[in-house]
Protein backbone atom coordinates (compact mmCIF):
# COMPACT_ATOMS: atom_id res chain seq x y z
CA UNK A 1 0.00 0.00 0.00
CA UNK A 2 2.78 2.46 1.18
CA UNK A 3 4.64 1.55 -2.50
CA UNK A 4 1.28 2.40 -4.55
CA UNK A 5 0.92 5.92 -2.48
CA UNK A 6 4.85 6.77 -3.56
CA UNK A 7 3.88 5.71 -7.13
CA UNK A 8 1.07 7.70 -7.15
CA UNK A 9 2.81 10.66 -5.62
CA UNK A 10 5.62 10.41 -7.84
CA UNK A 11 2.92 10.15 -10.62
CA UNK A 12 1.13 13.45 -9.43
CA UNK A 13 4.17 14.94 -9.55
CA UNK A 14 5.68 14.15 -12.60
CA UNK A 15 2.33 14.83 -14.01
CA UNK A 16 2.06 18.43 -12.38
CA UNK A 17 5.90 19.13 -13.56
CA UNK A 18 4.56 18.26 -17.36
CA UNK A 19 1.60 20.46 -16.80
CA UNK A 20 4.21 23.48 -16.14
CA UNK A 21 6.36 22.75 -18.77
CA UNK A 22 3.30 22.39 -21.35
CA UNK A 23 1.85 25.60 -19.61
CA UNK A 24 5.03 27.20 -19.87
CA UNK A 25 5.99 26.63 -23.55
CA UNK A 26 2.72 27.27 -24.83
CA UNK A 27 2.51 30.91 -23.34
CA UNK A 28 6.07 31.45 -24.43
CA UNK A 29 4.67 31.02 -28.21
CA UNK A 30 4.23 34.64 -28.63
CA UNK A 31 7.82 35.45 -27.47
CA UNK A 32 9.42 32.96 -29.94
CA UNK A 33 7.36 33.76 -32.80
CA UNK A 34 8.22 37.55 -31.74
CA UNK A 35 11.98 36.64 -31.74
CA UNK A 36 11.59 34.43 -35.28
CA UNK A 37 9.77 37.32 -36.90
CA UNK A 38 12.65 39.46 -35.97
CA UNK A 39 15.12 37.04 -38.11
CA UNK A 40 13.45 37.51 -41.32
CA UNK A 41 14.12 39.26 -44.17
CA UNK A 42 10.36 41.16 -46.18
CA UNK A 43 10.56 38.15 -48.63
CA UNK A 44 9.87 35.33 -45.90
CA UNK A 45 7.03 36.96 -44.37
CA UNK A 46 4.49 34.66 -46.86
CA UNK A 47 3.71 31.89 -46.32
CA UNK A 48 4.00 31.91 -43.02
CA UNK A 49 6.31 29.94 -41.26
CA UNK A 50 7.88 29.44 -37.92
CA UNK A 51 11.53 29.44 -37.97
CA UNK A 52 13.51 32.02 -40.64
CA UNK A 53 15.27 30.40 -43.65
CA UNK A 54 19.03 29.85 -43.41
CA UNK A 55 20.86 31.67 -46.26
CA UNK A 56 22.38 29.06 -49.92
CA UNK A 57 26.22 28.33 -49.61
CA UNK A 58 26.77 30.02 -52.66
CA UNK A 59 30.39 29.65 -54.17
CA UNK A 60 29.85 30.56 -57.57
CA UNK A 61 27.00 33.19 -59.07
CA UNK A 62 25.05 33.67 -60.96
CA UNK A 63 22.76 30.36 -59.66
CA UNK A 64 18.96 29.19 -60.40
CA UNK A 65 16.59 29.23 -57.33
CA UNK A 66 13.21 29.42 -56.73
CA UNK A 67 11.88 31.16 -54.18
CA UNK A 68 9.52 29.23 -51.48
CA UNK A 69 6.33 31.07 -51.66
CA UNK A 70 7.06 30.61 -55.69
CA UNK A 71 6.31 26.89 -55.46
CA UNK A 72 2.89 26.01 -56.87
CA UNK A 73 0.35 24.64 -54.59
CA UNK A 74 -3.11 22.59 -55.22
CA UNK A 75 -5.98 24.24 -56.45
CA UNK A 76 -9.21 23.94 -54.25
CA UNK A 77 -10.85 22.46 -57.07
CA UNK A 78 -8.44 19.06 -57.51
CA UNK A 79 -8.42 16.61 -55.13
CA UNK A 80 -4.53 14.97 -54.22
CA UNK A 81 -5.02 12.18 -56.81
CA UNK A 82 -5.40 14.52 -60.05
CA UNK A 83 -3.31 16.63 -58.62
CA UNK A 84 0.00 14.17 -58.58
CA UNK A 85 -1.12 13.40 -61.82
CA UNK A 86 -1.73 16.52 -63.49
CA UNK A 87 1.08 18.43 -62.32
CA UNK A 88 4.58 16.63 -64.46
CA UNK A 89 2.09 17.05 -67.32
CA UNK A 90 1.34 20.80 -66.85
CA UNK A 91 4.85 21.16 -66.07
CA UNK A 92 5.79 19.43 -69.66
CA UNK A 93 2.95 21.69 -71.39
CA UNK A 94 4.24 24.75 -70.07
CA UNK A 95 7.83 23.76 -71.07
CA UNK A 96 7.17 23.30 -74.63
CA UNK A 97 5.52 26.55 -74.59
CA UNK A 98 8.72 28.08 -73.58
CA UNK A 99 10.71 26.15 -76.05
CA UNK A 100 8.96 28.05 -78.69
CA UNK A 101 9.89 31.21 -77.49
CA UNK A 102 12.62 33.03 -78.96
CA UNK A 103 14.21 34.10 -76.02
CA UNK A 104 18.05 35.29 -75.04
CA UNK A 105 20.77 33.22 -75.14
CA UNK A 106 21.87 33.24 -71.06
CA UNK A 107 17.98 32.28 -70.49
CA UNK A 108 19.50 28.55 -71.68
CA UNK A 109 21.06 27.89 -68.18
CA UNK A 110 16.89 28.10 -66.73
CA UNK A 111 15.09 26.46 -69.59
CA UNK A 112 15.29 22.78 -68.38
CA UNK A 113 15.43 23.35 -64.78
CA UNK A 114 12.24 23.01 -63.03
CA UNK A 115 12.27 26.34 -61.37
CA UNK A 116 11.42 28.60 -64.22
CA UNK A 117 8.16 26.05 -65.19
CA UNK A 118 6.91 25.98 -61.51
CA UNK A 119 7.35 29.86 -61.18
CA UNK A 120 5.03 30.12 -64.78
CA UNK A 121 2.99 27.73 -63.34
CA UNK A 122 1.83 29.52 -60.18
CA UNK A 123 1.47 32.55 -62.01
CA UNK A 124 -1.12 30.83 -64.28
CA UNK A 125 -2.59 28.99 -61.65
CA UNK A 126 -3.73 32.31 -60.02
CA UNK A 127 -5.47 33.45 -63.51
CA UNK A 128 -7.08 29.83 -64.77
CA UNK A 129 -10.97 30.28 -65.44
CA UNK A 130 -13.11 28.89 -63.34
CA UNK A 131 -14.56 25.90 -65.30
CA UNK A 132 -10.50 25.08 -66.53
CA UNK A 133 -10.00 21.97 -64.68
CA UNK A 134 -13.54 20.49 -65.41
CA UNK A 135 -12.53 20.27 -69.06
CA UNK A 136 -10.93 17.53 -71.10
CA UNK A 137 -7.07 17.27 -69.88
CA UNK A 138 -6.24 17.59 -73.56
CA UNK A 139 -8.13 21.14 -73.83
CA UNK A 140 -6.48 21.91 -70.08
CA UNK A 141 -3.05 21.70 -71.12
CA UNK A 142 -3.32 23.47 -74.67
CA UNK A 143 -4.71 26.12 -72.03
CA UNK A 144 -1.32 26.35 -70.05
CA UNK A 145 1.01 25.99 -73.34
CA UNK A 146 -1.05 28.80 -75.16
CA UNK A 147 -0.82 30.84 -72.27
CA UNK A 148 3.02 31.18 -72.21
CA UNK A 149 4.08 33.87 -73.53
CA UNK A 150 7.89 36.44 -73.44
CA UNK A 151 6.82 38.50 -70.84
CA UNK A 152 5.75 35.93 -68.13
CA UNK A 153 9.01 33.95 -68.74
CA UNK A 154 11.01 37.35 -68.54
CA UNK A 155 9.01 37.78 -65.00
CA UNK A 156 9.82 34.77 -63.37
CA UNK A 157 13.55 34.46 -64.65
CA UNK A 158 14.14 37.68 -63.17
CA UNK A 159 13.58 35.70 -59.53
CA UNK A 160 14.99 32.82 -60.17
CA UNK A 161 18.00 33.96 -62.18
CA UNK A 162 19.87 35.14 -59.32
CA UNK A 163 22.93 37.58 -59.75
CA UNK A 164 24.75 40.47 -58.53
CA UNK A 165 24.66 43.21 -60.79
CA UNK A 166 25.88 47.09 -60.30
CA UNK A 167 24.14 50.11 -61.43
CA UNK A 168 23.82 53.86 -61.22
CA UNK A 169 26.14 55.96 -58.75
CA UNK A 170 25.31 58.89 -57.31
CA UNK A 171 27.01 61.85 -55.95
CA UNK A 172 25.30 63.96 -53.39
CA UNK A 173 26.28 67.64 -51.72
CA UNK A 174 26.02 69.07 -48.52
CA UNK A 175 22.83 71.20 -49.96
CA UNK A 176 20.95 68.19 -50.87
CA UNK A 177 19.42 69.70 -53.66
CA UNK A 178 22.55 69.38 -55.76
CA UNK A 179 23.48 65.69 -56.72
CA UNK A 180 25.65 64.11 -59.75
CA UNK A 181 23.84 61.48 -60.94
CA UNK A 182 26.29 58.33 -63.59
CA UNK A 183 24.10 55.93 -65.22
CA UNK A 184 24.83 52.13 -64.62
CA UNK A 185 26.07 52.03 -68.22
CA UNK A 186 28.62 54.84 -68.24
CA UNK A 187 30.19 53.81 -65.18
CA UNK A 188 33.42 52.11 -66.43
CA UNK A 189 33.59 49.24 -63.90
CA UNK A 190 36.47 46.56 -63.82
CA UNK A 191 37.91 43.79 -61.75
CA UNK A 192 41.33 44.44 -59.96
CA UNK A 193 41.16 41.21 -58.50
CA UNK A 194 39.95 37.95 -57.35
CA UNK A 195 37.81 35.47 -59.71
CA UNK A 196 34.84 37.48 -61.75
CA UNK A 197 33.84 38.47 -64.77
CA UNK A 198 31.35 42.02 -65.87
CA UNK A 199 28.92 40.95 -67.90
CA UNK A 200 26.48 43.81 -69.37
CA UNK A 201 23.14 42.77 -70.33
CA UNK A 202 21.20 44.82 -72.62
CA UNK A 203 18.13 42.72 -73.24
CA UNK A 204 15.96 39.92 -71.71
CA UNK A 205 15.88 41.64 -68.11
CA UNK A 206 13.82 44.44 -66.87
CA UNK A 207 16.46 46.72 -66.95
CA UNK A 208 20.14 47.38 -68.50
CA UNK A 209 22.54 46.25 -65.50
CA UNK A 210 26.05 45.54 -65.51
CA UNK A 211 25.96 41.61 -64.03
CA UNK A 212 29.02 40.44 -61.97
CA UNK A 213 29.94 36.94 -62.01
CA UNK A 214 32.17 35.75 -59.92
CA UNK A 215 33.60 32.16 -58.36
CA UNK A 216 35.40 31.75 -54.53
CA UNK A 217 36.39 28.25 -54.83
CA UNK A 218 40.24 29.73 -55.08
CA UNK A 219 40.09 33.20 -54.19
CA UNK A 220 37.80 34.71 -50.63
CA UNK A 221 37.43 37.91 -52.31
CA UNK A 222 37.20 40.18 -54.87
CA UNK A 223 36.75 43.93 -56.28
CA UNK A 224 35.40 45.83 -59.02
CA UNK A 225 37.05 49.55 -59.14
CA UNK A 226 35.59 52.24 -61.11
CA UNK A 227 36.86 56.27 -61.71
CA UNK A 228 34.11 58.48 -62.65
CA UNK A 229 33.70 62.01 -63.14
CA UNK A 230 33.07 64.01 -60.09
CA UNK A 231 31.28 67.81 -60.48
CA UNK A 232 31.06 68.23 -57.08
CA UNK A 233 33.47 70.19 -55.11
CA UNK A 234 35.50 67.07 -52.68
CA UNK A 235 34.87 69.69 -49.87
CA UNK A 236 31.15 69.17 -50.48
CA UNK A 237 30.49 65.69 -51.23
CA UNK A 238 28.51 64.29 -48.25
CA UNK A 239 26.89 61.16 -49.66
CA UNK A 240 27.43 58.41 -52.14
CA UNK A 241 24.72 56.08 -53.61
CA UNK A 242 25.35 53.03 -55.42
CA UNK A 243 22.15 50.69 -57.17
CA UNK A 244 23.06 47.47 -57.39
CA UNK A 245 21.43 43.81 -56.57
CA UNK A 246 22.36 40.74 -54.79
CA UNK A 247 21.60 37.51 -54.78
CA UNK A 248 20.84 36.56 -51.59
CA UNK A 249 24.33 35.28 -50.31
CA UNK A 250 24.81 37.29 -47.34
CA UNK A 251 28.42 37.80 -48.67
CA UNK A 252 29.56 41.10 -47.25
CA UNK A 253 30.29 44.38 -49.39
CA UNK A 254 32.53 47.29 -48.56
CA UNK A 255 32.55 50.70 -50.26
CA UNK A 256 35.77 52.55 -50.50
CA UNK A 257 35.52 55.98 -52.01
CA UNK A 258 38.83 58.47 -52.77
CA UNK A 259 38.80 61.45 -54.33
CA UNK A 260 40.95 64.90 -53.86
CA UNK A 261 44.13 62.83 -52.41
CA UNK A 262 41.62 61.65 -49.61
CA UNK A 263 40.67 58.22 -48.72
CA UNK A 264 37.15 57.55 -47.78
CA UNK A 265 36.65 53.68 -45.85
CA UNK A 266 32.82 52.40 -45.04
CA UNK A 267 33.13 51.55 -41.45
CA UNK A 268 30.37 48.13 -41.66
CA UNK A 269 29.24 46.24 -44.82
CA UNK A 270 26.45 45.91 -46.21
CA UNK A 271 25.08 42.84 -47.83
CA UNK A 272 23.52 40.90 -51.11
CA UNK A 273 20.92 40.08 -49.24
CA UNK A 274 18.33 40.43 -51.39
CA UNK A 275 17.08 39.93 -54.70
CA UNK A 276 15.80 42.95 -55.47
CA UNK A 277 17.45 46.18 -56.79
CA UNK A 278 18.48 48.61 -53.83
CA UNK A 279 20.61 52.02 -53.48
CA UNK A 280 22.87 51.73 -50.45
CA UNK A 281 24.03 54.96 -49.21
CA UNK A 282 27.40 55.96 -47.39
CA UNK A 283 27.95 59.14 -45.65
CA UNK A 284 31.49 60.90 -45.45
CA UNK A 285 32.09 61.45 -41.66
CA UNK A 286 32.40 64.75 -40.78
CA UNK A 287 32.86 64.95 -37.24
CA UNK A 288 29.97 66.87 -36.69
CA UNK A 289 26.99 65.85 -34.05
CA UNK A 290 25.33 63.02 -36.02
CA UNK A 291 21.63 63.83 -36.76
CA UNK A 292 19.09 62.18 -35.02
CA UNK A 293 16.54 61.27 -37.67
CA UNK A 294 16.52 58.38 -39.56
CA UNK A 295 20.14 57.13 -40.80
CA UNK A 296 19.98 55.12 -43.83
CA UNK A 297 23.47 55.46 -44.73
CA UNK A 298 26.95 53.61 -44.01
CA UNK A 299 29.22 55.69 -42.32
CA UNK A 300 32.69 56.55 -44.28
CA UNK A 301 36.01 57.25 -42.25
CA UNK A 302 38.94 58.86 -43.72
CA UNK A 303 41.57 56.22 -43.58
CA UNK A 304 44.77 57.81 -45.56
CA UNK A 305 45.92 59.99 -48.63
CA UNK A 306 45.75 58.54 -52.34
CA UNK A 307 44.17 59.60 -55.80
CA UNK A 308 44.79 63.26 -55.88
CA UNK A 309 42.93 64.07 -58.51
CA UNK A 310 39.78 66.33 -57.47
CA UNK A 311 37.61 65.79 -60.40
CA UNK A 312 37.08 62.11 -60.78
CA UNK A 313 36.07 59.78 -57.95
CA UNK A 314 37.35 56.43 -57.32
CA UNK A 315 35.05 53.90 -56.26
CA UNK A 316 36.48 50.52 -55.19
CA UNK A 317 33.41 47.80 -54.33
CA UNK A 318 35.26 44.77 -52.38
CA UNK A 319 33.15 41.25 -51.81
CA UNK A 320 34.27 39.16 -49.33
CA UNK A 321 33.01 35.61 -49.21
CA UNK A 322 31.11 35.08 -46.26
CA UNK A 323 30.82 30.85 -45.11
CA UNK A 324 27.51 29.47 -44.30
CA UNK A 325 27.76 29.92 -40.35
CA UNK A 326 28.84 33.15 -40.77
CA UNK A 327 25.99 34.63 -43.36
CA UNK A 328 23.89 32.65 -41.41
CA UNK A 329 25.01 34.94 -38.43
CA UNK A 330 24.85 38.01 -40.46
CA UNK A 331 21.45 37.02 -41.80
CA UNK A 332 19.54 36.08 -38.26
CA UNK A 333 20.97 39.36 -36.62
CA UNK A 334 20.62 41.65 -39.74
CA UNK A 335 17.61 43.31 -38.66
CA UNK A 336 19.41 44.05 -35.24
CA UNK A 337 21.98 45.78 -36.86
CA UNK A 338 19.56 47.46 -38.68
CA UNK A 339 17.94 49.06 -36.09
CA UNK A 340 20.67 50.36 -34.64
CA UNK A 341 22.24 51.70 -37.58
CA UNK A 342 18.87 53.27 -38.87
CA UNK A 343 18.02 55.09 -35.27
CA UNK A 344 20.11 56.93 -32.36
CA UNK A 345 19.34 53.45 -29.91
CA UNK A 346 22.18 54.54 -27.67
CA UNK A 347 20.34 57.89 -27.13
CA UNK A 348 16.83 56.50 -26.46
CA UNK A 349 18.04 54.07 -24.02
CA UNK A 350 20.21 56.34 -21.86
CA UNK A 351 16.67 59.12 -22.69
CA UNK A 352 14.59 55.85 -20.95
CA UNK A 353 17.28 55.25 -18.21
CA UNK A 354 17.28 58.65 -16.69
CA UNK A 355 13.52 58.36 -16.68
CA UNK A 356 12.96 55.09 -15.37
CA UNK A 357 15.88 55.79 -13.10
CA UNK A 358 14.32 59.03 -11.88
CA UNK A 359 10.82 57.62 -11.60
CA UNK A 360 11.75 54.78 -9.31
CA UNK A 361 13.92 56.79 -6.72
CA UNK A 362 10.41 59.58 -6.74
CA UNK A 363 8.26 56.72 -6.34
CA UNK A 364 10.27 54.86 -3.70
CA UNK A 365 10.78 58.09 -1.61
CA UNK A 366 7.46 59.74 -1.71
CA UNK A 367 5.11 56.84 -1.68
CA UNK A 368 7.12 55.71 1.17
CA UNK A 369 7.78 58.54 3.45
CA UNK A 370 3.70 59.16 3.28
CA UNK A 371 2.70 55.87 3.61
CA UNK A 372 4.88 56.03 6.60
CA UNK A 373 2.93 59.27 7.97
CA UNK A 374 -0.69 57.83 6.83
CA UNK A 375 0.16 54.46 8.68
CA UNK A 376 2.72 55.12 11.79
CA UNK A 377 1.98 58.95 12.67
CA UNK A 378 -1.10 60.53 13.96
CA UNK A 379 -2.30 63.92 13.56
CA UNK A 380 -5.67 65.74 12.79
CA UNK A 381 -7.71 64.57 9.94
CA UNK A 382 -5.66 62.52 9.13
CA UNK A 383 -8.20 59.11 7.78
CA UNK A 384 -9.96 62.06 5.57
CA UNK A 385 -6.76 62.76 4.15
CA UNK A 386 -6.24 59.05 3.29
CA UNK A 387 -9.47 58.73 1.95
CA UNK A 388 -9.82 61.95 -0.26
CA UNK A 389 -6.17 60.19 -1.69
CA UNK A 390 -7.86 57.11 -2.66
CA UNK A 391 -10.87 59.51 -4.05
CA UNK A 392 -8.17 60.68 -6.32
CA UNK A 393 -7.38 56.83 -8.25
CA UNK A 394 -11.39 57.37 -9.25
CA UNK A 395 -10.52 60.16 -11.33
CA UNK A 396 -9.41 59.62 -15.19
CA UNK A 397 -6.42 60.42 -16.39
CA UNK A 398 -7.64 61.86 -19.56
CA UNK A 399 -9.57 64.48 -17.57
CA UNK A 400 -6.35 66.03 -15.72
CA UNK A 401 -4.10 65.49 -19.13
CA UNK A 402 -5.06 69.03 -20.65
CA UNK A 403 -4.69 71.24 -17.37
CA UNK A 404 -1.43 69.18 -16.18
CA UNK A 405 -0.38 70.08 -19.79
CA UNK A 406 -0.89 74.03 -19.47
CA UNK A 407 0.52 73.64 -16.13
CA UNK A 408 3.90 72.50 -17.22
CA UNK A 409 4.09 74.39 -20.18
CA UNK A 410 3.96 77.38 -18.42
CA UNK A 411 6.54 76.52 -16.49
CA UNK A 412 8.51 76.16 -19.56
CA UNK A 413 8.77 72.33 -19.06
CA UNK A 414 7.53 71.68 -22.55
CA UNK A 415 9.88 69.72 -24.33
CA UNK A 416 11.73 68.42 -21.42
CA UNK A 417 11.76 65.18 -19.56
CA UNK A 418 10.64 66.85 -16.30
CA UNK A 419 7.43 66.16 -16.97
CA UNK A 420 7.85 62.69 -17.44
CA UNK A 421 9.38 62.19 -14.06
CA UNK A 422 8.24 65.15 -11.89
CA UNK A 423 5.00 63.65 -10.62
CA UNK A 424 6.95 60.54 -9.11
CA UNK A 425 8.24 62.98 -6.29
CA UNK A 426 4.82 63.57 -5.31
CA UNK A 427 4.29 59.96 -4.95
CA UNK A 428 1.09 57.49 -6.41
CA UNK A 429 -1.87 56.62 -4.61
CA UNK A 430 -1.93 53.20 -5.18
CA UNK A 431 1.48 52.48 -4.59
CA UNK A 432 0.77 54.96 -0.65
CA UNK A 433 -2.15 52.50 -0.54
CA UNK A 434 -0.52 49.61 -0.80
CA UNK A 435 3.11 50.57 1.52
CA UNK A 436 0.82 52.11 4.21
CA UNK A 437 -1.53 48.53 4.44
CA UNK A 438 1.94 46.82 4.82
CA UNK A 439 3.15 49.31 7.39
CA UNK A 440 0.15 48.68 9.02
CA UNK A 441 1.02 45.35 9.94
CA UNK A 442 4.41 46.09 11.53
CA UNK A 443 4.19 45.82 15.17
CA UNK A 444 4.43 49.20 17.15
CA UNK A 445 7.28 47.53 20.00
CA UNK A 446 9.58 48.27 17.15
CA UNK A 447 8.78 51.64 17.23
CA UNK A 448 8.81 51.99 21.01
CA UNK A 449 11.83 50.94 21.55
CA UNK A 450 13.41 53.36 19.01
CA UNK A 451 11.65 56.14 20.36
CA UNK A 452 13.17 54.80 23.87
CA UNK A 453 16.78 54.59 22.76
CA UNK A 454 15.95 58.42 21.23
CA UNK A 455 15.54 57.90 17.54
CA UNK A 456 12.60 60.59 16.07
CA UNK A 457 10.60 59.97 13.34
CA UNK A 458 12.95 59.77 10.30
CA UNK A 459 14.89 57.76 11.97
CA UNK A 460 12.19 55.40 12.40
CA UNK A 461 11.54 55.73 8.90
CA UNK A 462 14.77 55.19 7.76
CA UNK A 463 16.16 52.50 10.16
CA UNK A 464 13.23 50.36 10.90
CA UNK A 465 10.17 50.55 8.67
CA UNK A 466 11.96 50.90 5.39
CA UNK A 467 14.21 47.58 5.77
CA UNK A 468 10.83 46.02 6.73
CA UNK A 469 9.23 46.75 3.56
CA UNK A 470 11.88 45.93 1.19
CA UNK A 471 9.49 43.38 -0.34
CA UNK A 472 6.88 45.86 -1.41
CA UNK A 473 9.41 48.47 -2.17
CA UNK A 474 10.86 46.01 -4.56
CA UNK A 475 7.07 45.44 -6.29
CA UNK A 476 6.80 49.16 -6.47
CA UNK A 477 10.05 49.22 -8.19
CA UNK A 478 9.32 46.56 -10.48
CA UNK A 479 5.43 48.33 -11.66
CA UNK A 480 6.98 51.77 -11.73
CA UNK A 481 9.94 50.40 -14.14
CA UNK A 482 7.47 48.13 -16.49
CA UNK A 483 4.91 51.52 -16.65
CA UNK A 484 7.77 54.25 -17.36
CA UNK A 485 9.48 51.90 -19.93
CA UNK A 486 6.60 50.74 -22.03
CA UNK A 487 5.17 55.01 -21.56
CA UNK A 488 3.93 56.16 -25.28
CA UNK A 489 1.41 58.76 -24.24
CA UNK A 490 3.40 61.14 -22.21
CA UNK A 491 6.50 60.96 -24.35
CA UNK A 492 3.99 61.71 -27.13
CA UNK A 493 2.80 64.91 -25.72
CA UNK A 494 5.72 66.47 -23.67
CA UNK A 495 8.34 65.47 -26.40
CA UNK A 496 9.30 67.30 -29.43
CA UNK A 497 13.27 66.95 -29.89
CA UNK A 498 14.08 63.17 -31.13
CA UNK A 499 17.20 63.78 -28.78
CA UNK A 500 15.11 63.34 -25.42
CA UNK A 501 13.02 60.76 -27.24
CA UNK A 502 12.98 57.43 -25.15
CA UNK A 503 12.88 53.80 -26.64
CA UNK A 504 9.01 53.87 -26.81
CA UNK A 505 8.70 56.44 -28.87
CA UNK A 506 12.33 55.76 -31.21
CA UNK A 507 10.30 52.41 -31.83
CA UNK A 508 7.49 54.18 -33.07
CA UNK A 509 9.61 56.69 -35.28
CA UNK A 510 11.30 53.34 -36.36
CA UNK A 511 7.75 52.16 -37.25
CA UNK A 512 6.45 55.61 -39.02
CA UNK A 513 9.69 55.42 -41.41
CA UNK A 514 9.45 51.93 -41.76
CA UNK A 515 6.10 51.11 -42.88
CA UNK A 516 5.66 47.45 -43.64
CA UNK A 517 9.32 46.13 -42.60
CA UNK A 518 7.82 43.61 -39.86
CA UNK A 519 11.16 42.11 -39.32
CA UNK A 520 12.52 45.20 -38.42
CA UNK A 521 10.02 46.20 -35.69
CA UNK A 522 9.66 42.68 -34.14
CA UNK A 523 13.66 43.72 -33.65
CA UNK A 524 13.44 46.82 -32.20
CA UNK A 525 10.42 45.30 -29.97
CA UNK A 526 13.15 42.30 -29.01
CA UNK A 527 15.50 44.85 -28.15
CA UNK A 528 12.93 46.95 -26.12
CA UNK A 529 11.41 43.92 -24.44
CA UNK A 530 15.14 42.04 -22.93
CA UNK A 531 15.19 44.66 -20.07
CA UNK A 532 11.90 44.25 -19.04
CA UNK A 533 12.48 40.04 -19.21
CA UNK A 534 16.01 40.75 -17.59
CA UNK A 535 14.12 42.55 -14.70
CA UNK A 536 11.63 40.16 -13.71
CA UNK A 537 13.80 37.26 -14.08
CA UNK A 538 16.21 38.47 -11.70
CA UNK A 539 13.53 40.21 -9.19
CA UNK A 540 11.00 37.81 -9.46
CA UNK A 541 11.91 36.61 -5.88
CA UNK A 542 11.11 40.17 -4.46
CA UNK A 543 8.49 41.09 -6.73
CA UNK A 544 6.62 37.67 -5.59
CA UNK A 545 7.54 38.17 -1.65
CA UNK A 546 6.32 41.59 -2.11
CA UNK A 547 2.72 41.17 -3.56
CA UNK A 548 2.37 37.99 -1.18
CA UNK A 549 3.41 39.73 1.91
CA UNK A 550 1.10 42.76 0.91
CA UNK A 551 -1.89 41.14 0.53
CA UNK A 552 -1.67 39.11 3.87
CA UNK A 553 -0.25 42.41 5.99
CA UNK A 554 -3.38 43.96 7.43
Amino acid sequence: MRRFRTINRKARTAFLHLTLVVSSLFFALPFFWLLSTSCKVPEEMLPVRWLPQIPPAVIQSPYIALRDNDNPAKPPALDEEAWNHLLPLMRQAIHSGIQSLNLPGFYASALQRTELTDGILLRLLRRTPEDLFSRPEKSLLAWFREEIDIPIVEEVFETIYRRMAVSDVVFRAQDVTIEDRIPGDECPWKVISGEAEIIERTEGLHRTEKEIHYNFRNHPQFALQAVVPLSIRPEDLAKISIGYRGDRSWHAISAIIETAGKKYTAIQPSFLSTGQWQETTWRIDDNKPAPMNIRTWIWLQETASSFTDSSKARITLQVDYCPPWKSSCYKLTNNYREVLRLVPMLTYIKNSTILVMSNVIGQVLASSLVAFAFARLRWPARDFCFMLMLATLMIPHQVTLVPQFLIFKSLGWYNTLVPLWIGAFFGSPFFIFLLRQFMRGIPTDLEDSAKIDGSGYFGIYWRIILPLVKPALAAIGIFTFLGVWNDFMGPLIYLNDQKLYPLSMGVFALQVFQVGNYGLMMAASVLMTLPVIALFFFAQRHFIQGITLTGLKG
